[in-house]
């Protein structure tokens, strides 16, 4: 009874339109099914955490979970869970051991690592050198078109000289080498098989995936790190942010990290079950330009752009204060980061300027005729949507007319990949090493051998880039990527616009999750259930 009372409590303040769902309201009552649906299931029976199951909230479906073609966040982020790379990452970004035990480097053109003693995969079989050099090659081989081959281009050979030692030698040196280690590795002679994914050697491993439904993992009681101490996890796709937020509220749902918009914080916070965490974040959102396409070719347009967007504004309201503009792609506090970069201030009227000058002049003053029109793609996100709403008003005050297309997840990232776009919106996750400029602003950087999606070109940025590559020097590269960011901050093939904090929303039972600037998932593996009284002043920020 004490179940039932506890879910119309919840539900109540909803149903009657209040806080914190008022605002929402237009999107709430189309879902109203869905809620009850969930309010019913939490009345009905035991809540997941209470039988040991833990339930993460993705805010969308992985394009694709294998390790050698993921290129989207929520697969990466799946495949944290369930993969195993040669090495991980700390929070600052630094290399650590993961599948490899050590390694060495005896010269610039050879890394050589050593596996710890009985790896096996989630089906029994061990793991060897031969699996990792399966893994790769695979990449390599140009025949599967992996997203990621760009990034091995300077491996030349890879030798197996006994089943716990693989030694890569490149071409030339390559100075991000071990930051791009962090791959996940599969079977030797595993294909690619769309959305199933290959064996892997993580902390969890999958029982059931449906794709924009649910993953359903299980502890891996042969992982070298020792079992996970959760031993049931599921993972649940919700792109709405509203059913996140009610089966957050419910306890169908645990754990979400960056899955609740921030106007719903102050409820959740409010909440005797509910734990708000907040930390740095990293992942930097920005405007990405088609500079194939005639008008967003000229950089005095793309300018324009900049200009007319009030960022701090949409900070400030759609934010809550709970992100930091940015001048750059690479994220504050990272080792190659200019911190002296011209940031771009809010000023319409110099936008305006700008376009008359690149030959979009206000055909008829304060009439309703456009300077020009353009198409803005984004995903579903609730809050992209309102970004990208704000964002098309702001650019009409300066005569550009903006239509707003919100694509599912999966064919959103698909146009993109194709260039298939004039104007779109997307964060990049988990940046650790500077290039990330020749990935995604190299010219010969294109998908599917890279990231350069808008068509950049820059011979200079080419340079610096590839020189960067050979650089052993952290000094001297750093030096290097203050001038690409210079560049880049000139031309703006991208507009940076802010890096989000890290949100976590908890069941206050759930403890031991380590929040990173790079929204890493690893640390899951270490968290626990702990039995905590539920009392109405649990709740609260963390």
């Amino acid at each position: 009874m004490d179940l039932v009372l506890r879910c119309f409590q919840a539900l109540a303040p909803a149903l009657a339109g209040e806080q914190p769902l008022k605002r929402h309201r237009r999107t709430f009552f189309p879902f109203l099914p869905v809620f009850l649906t969930v309010a019913l299931w939490g009345c009905a029976q035991k809540l997941p955490i209470d039988e040991g199951r833990m339930v993460i909230a993705l805010p969308g479906s992985p394009v694709n979970v294998d390790p050698r073609i993921a290129t989207d966040a929520y697969g990466e982020q799946l495949l944290q869970l369930t993969h195993a790379s040669l090495v991980g990452r700390d929070a600052s970004g630094e290399p650590l051991p993961d599948l490899a035990q050590r390694w060495e480097s005896p010269d610039p053109l050879t890394y050589v690592f050593h596996l710890r003693p009985g790896l096996r995969f989630h089906d029994g079989r061990p793991l060897t050198s031969a699996d990792v050099r399966y893994t790769f090659a695979w990449i390599l081989d140009a025949a599967n078109r992996s997203p990621h081959r760009g990034l091995y281009r300077h491996v030349a050979a890879i030798e197996t000289p006994d089943p716990r030692t693989v030694v890569f030698r490149l071409s030339e040196p390559f100075a991000p080498f071990l930051s791009m280690m962090v791959r996940g590795i599969v079977p030797s002679g595993s294909p690619a098989r769309g959305y199933a994914p290959p064996v892997g050697a993580g902390p969890y491993k999958i029982d059931d995936l449906s794709p924009d439904g649910e993953a359903t993992l299980s502890a891996f009681d042969g992982y070298y790190g020792g079992p996970p101490a959760i031993r049931a996890v599921t993972v649940k796709f919700v792109p709405d942010s509203n059913v996140r937020f009610l089966e957050l509220k419910m306890g169908s749902v645990d754990f979400t990290l960056n899955g609740v918009d921030p106007d719903l914080l102050p409820a959740a916070e409010r909440s005797g079950r509910l734990v708000v965490e907040e930390g740095p974040g990293g992942n930097v959102t920005y405007l990405g330009f088609n500079l194939r396409d005639r008008p967003l070719s000229d950089a005095r347009v793309r300018r324009a752009i900049a200009l007319a967007i009030d960022r701090e504004s949409i900070v400030r309201t759609i934010w809550k204060e709970r992100a930091d503009l940015v001048s750059s792609i690479l994220p504050p506090g990272t080792w190659a980061h200019d911190p002296d970069l011209p940031a771009v201030r809010f000023d319409p009227i110099r936008a305006r300027r700008l376009l008359d000058e690149a030959g979009y002049p206000d055909p008829d003053g304060e009439g309703p005729l456009p300077r020009l029109r353009l198409t803005y793609k984004t995903s579903q996100n609730e809050v992209r949507r309102r970004v990208a709403t704000v964002i098309q008003e702001q650019l009409r005050q300066v005569g550009i007319i903006v239509e707003i297309q919100s694509l599912e997840w999966g064919s959103f990232f698909s146009d993109i990949k194709k260039g298939n776009f004039q104007i779109y919106s997307l964060t990049w996750v988990g940046i650790a090493d500077p290039d990330i400029f020749h990935h995604a602003f190299h010219s010969r950087s294109a998908p599917p051998d890279g990231a350069n999606r808008g068509g950049y070109s820059d011979a200079e940025i080419d340079r610096l880039t590839e020189a960067a590559r050979r650089e052993p020097s952290r000094e001297k590269r750093r030096e290097t990527y203050r001038r690409v960011q210079r560049i880049l901050a000139r031309d703006l093939p991208v507009l940076p616009l802010w890096a989000s904090r890290n949100l976590l929303v908890r069941d206050r039972r759930l403890t031991g999750f380590s929040l990173t600037p790079d929204e890493s998932y690893g640390s899951v593996r270490a968290m626990r259930i702990v039995p905590v009284p539920l009392t109405p002043s649990a709740g609260g920020r963390r």
